[in-house]
This record gives structure tokens, C-alpha cells and sequence, in this order.
């Protein structure tokens, strides 16, 4: 009996088991649909919080780097001018340098500004402005770099040479900078020059870029270009400037140990050649520091972008955005540690703010005396 009564238990009980195994299997399911559906929910989240971050960071930061950045360069060169910068072949350099930082601001700022705010990118206005404006962003950020090359190699020759070799006389004309500057030039556009060639206004599914006009002009600037690139604009110019700064380091600690010693006219030169190499020394550095990371990251580019999902591009492009804002703060901020470093460029401004508030139109100042006493 109880064998014929649990078979019929187990006969009653199965269609209640497969109803129940049913249910599990698709609330199963269910779960990981949904699970699916929010993972990718929070995935496209995630994309388009990073593209406005990116967004804002180019609308916020271009303004206030254009506008600082122009303004020190500006004021660099009439502190340079009443330094009378064309009696030296340091301040020459320097001066020239503020133009070409200048040049990367005004050409390389408004264009991201405008792609982000306005969703206009100002290249593809025609087939010159594609083609004028990527070649002077290249050659402006490159010759920034090749300057500062030369700067540093100036102080290292001023510097070191003289006392490694007090035998010899190393002379540095004014002459002889602007051939090198004149040389470096050339040299630069000879190897930005293919941007007239190789790239242009493209239009597909009627959205216009300035970007490579063949597969094979493509597989140049992507795989080919960007090393060049890497090697001129960083690489190369890290290399000496950083090599220069050793040997200066180096010959400025032993000047520091034979002050002890040395007579005081001795220890003002000494004094005064340590102040400029620091003021430069600063400045380059920085330099190494704001633009291998942006050249890395071009390379990287290259190879990753091609094929990858919206995640990998949202975040190449603010990583894009983070470093290559890093490197457009060197342009900005050349005047303001020049301030800080040296103190011959710091009183040069002090004299040159007193003189331009003492040249300032007395009747300026009673007007606005006049109208907010009497406006309050």
C-alpha cells in the first residue's frame, strides 16, 4: 500500500515540479536580461558623462588659457624690450618665443573652444584653413621646443665651457642665434610641410573634417608622421635640454663651493649666471614634464582607436583632453615663472607697472573718482 501510494504521490507531484522548474528558469532569465540591459545602460552612462566632462574642460579652460596666456606673452615682450633684449642672445631667443607661444594659443584654443561649444570645428571653413592651420599648430609647438633647445645649449656654453676650458673663449653672437634660429626654421618647415599636401577638407554622410585625404596619407600620419613628430617636438629637444641642465647643475654646484672662497665681484657673477640658468632651468623643465605625455598618448591613439568600442574612445578622447590642456599650459606660462625666477625680469616689471600707472592720464582717474562718488 504505501508503495502504491507514493507512486501516485510522485505521479501528482511532477507537473507541479516542472511548473516550478519553468518559473526559476525564467525569472533566471529575466534577471540576467536585465542585468544585461542595465550594464549597458550604465555603460552609455558612463560614455556620455566623459564626453561632456572632455566637453566642458575644452569650453571652460580654452578661454581662460587664450586670454592669460596671450596676455603674459604680450607683456613678456615689453619687459624683454626694456631689457633690450637685441643686446642678447638669450633674451633674442626669448623674445622670438613669446610669438611662437603666442601662435600656438591663438591658432590651437579657439578651434576646440568652438568644436565643443558650437560643434564647429573652424579647419573645415575651406581647404587652405585645413590645411594652413594644422601646419602652423605643428610648427609653432615644434619650434617652441627647438628654442628652448637652443636657449639651454647658450647657457650651457656660457656656463660650462668657460670653466672647464678657462683657456679657450666661447663666444655666443647675437649673429650666430639667428642663422641657428634661422637654420631650425627651415629645418621644421621642410618636415611639416606635406600638411599642404596629405590632408584637406573630407565630407561623408554631409559632415565635414579636416583629416587625411587618402588611405595611404592616412597610414602616414597615423603610423609614420606621429613618430616624427614624437622624436622633433620631444624626444630630441628633452634629450639635450636635460642633458644641458646635468652639465649646468653640475658646473653651478662647483661654482657654489669655490664662492667660499672667491672674491665678491666673483660671487655677483656667479649669483647672476645662477638666477638666469634657474629661470630657464624651470622653464624647460617644465616643458619635458607637459609635452612627452601628449606625444605618448598620439602614438597610443593610433593603434588603439581604430576598431575600438564608444568606452575605449570616450576615454582616448579625455585623455586626450587632460593632457593635451597640460601641454598648452607651458604655452601659457612663460612670463609668469620668468616673474617668479629671476630677479632682474621682476623689477623690470615692477618699473614698467609704475611707469605706465605714472603715464596713465590724470583726468582717467578724478572721471572715475567723480563718477562712482557721486554714482554711490
Amino acid at each position: 500500500m504505501a508503495s502504491i501510494s507514493d507512486a501516485r504521490n510522485q505521479t501528482f507531484m511532477n507537473p507541479l515540479m516542472e511548473n516550478n522548474l519553468t518559473n526559476n528558469l525564467t525569472f533566471e532569465l529575466t534577471l540576467v536580461s536585465e542585468g544585461n540591459a542595465s550594464s549597458a545602460n550604465t555603460e552609455e552612462s558612463y560614455v556620455e558623462s566623459l564626453n561632456s566632462a572632455s566637453a566642458y574642460l575644452w569650453i571652460i579652460f580654452s578661454p581662460i588659457f587664450l586670454f592669460v596666456g596671450v596676455f603674459g606673452n604680450i607683456l613678456n615682450l615689453f619687459v624683454l624690450r626694456r631689457m633690450h633684449f637685441e643686446k642678447n642672445p638669450t633674451l633674442i631667443l626669448l623674445f622670438l618665443l613669446s610669438f611662437t607661444d603666442m601662435t600656438v594659443l591663438l591658432v590651437g584654443l579657439p578651434r576646440y573652444w568652438a568644436q565643443n561649444a558650437l560643434e564647429f570645428d573652424l579647419r573645415t571653413v575651406s581647404q587652405f584653413s585645413c590645411k594652413l592651420s594644422l601646419f602652423l599648430i605643428y610648427i609653432s609647438m615644434q619650434l617652441s621646443s627647438w628654442i628652448l633647445v637652443m636657449v639651454s645649449v647658450i647657457r650651457m656654453v656660457k656656463t660650462v665651457l668657460p670653466i672647464r676650458y678657462p683657456r679657450k673663449k666661447f663666444r655666443v653672437t647675437r649673429k650666430n642665434t639667428l642663422i641657428a634660429f634661422g637654420i631650425v626654421v627651415i629645418s621644421l618647415f621642410i618636415v611639416n610641410f606635406h600638411f599642404f599636401v596629405t590632408n584637406g577638407v573630407v565630407t561623408e554622410d554631409g559632415e565635414a573634417s579636416c583629416t587625411s585625404l587618402t588611405p595611404d596619407f592616412l597610414n602616414f600620419d597615423e603610423y609614420v608622421f606621429v613618430y616624427i613628430d614624437f622624436l622633433v617636438l620631444s624626444i630630441f629637444p628633452a634629450f639635450v635640454i636635460v642633458v644641458c641642465n646635468v652639465l649646468i647643475y653640475l658646473v653651478l654646484k662647483e661654482m657654489k663651493q669655490r664662492r667660499l672662497s672667491s672674491a665678491s665681484t666673483e660671487k655677483v657673477t656667479s649669483e647672476s649666471v645662477s638666477r638666469v640658468t634657474r629661470m630657464l632651468f624651470v622653464t624647460s623643465s617644465y616643458f619635458v614634464i607637459a609635452t612627452v605625455p601628449i606625444s605618448v598618448h598620439f602614438i597610443v591613439d593610433s593603434y588603439v582607436r581604430p576598431g575600438s568600442d564608444d568606452l575605449t574612445e570616450a576615454q582616448l578622447d579625455m585623455s586626450n583632453t587632460v593632457l593635451y590642456l597640460f601641454q598648452y599650459s607651458h604655452f601659457v606660462i612663460n612670463f609668469y615663472c620668468y616673474t617668479v625666477t629671476n630677479k632682474r625680469f621682476r623689477r623690470t616689471v615692477q618699473k614698467l607697472k609704475v611707469e605706465m600707472k605714472n603715464s596713465w592720464p590724470r583726468s582717467v582717474f578724478i572721471f572715475k573718482i567723480y563718477y562712482f562718488t557721486s554714482y554711490y
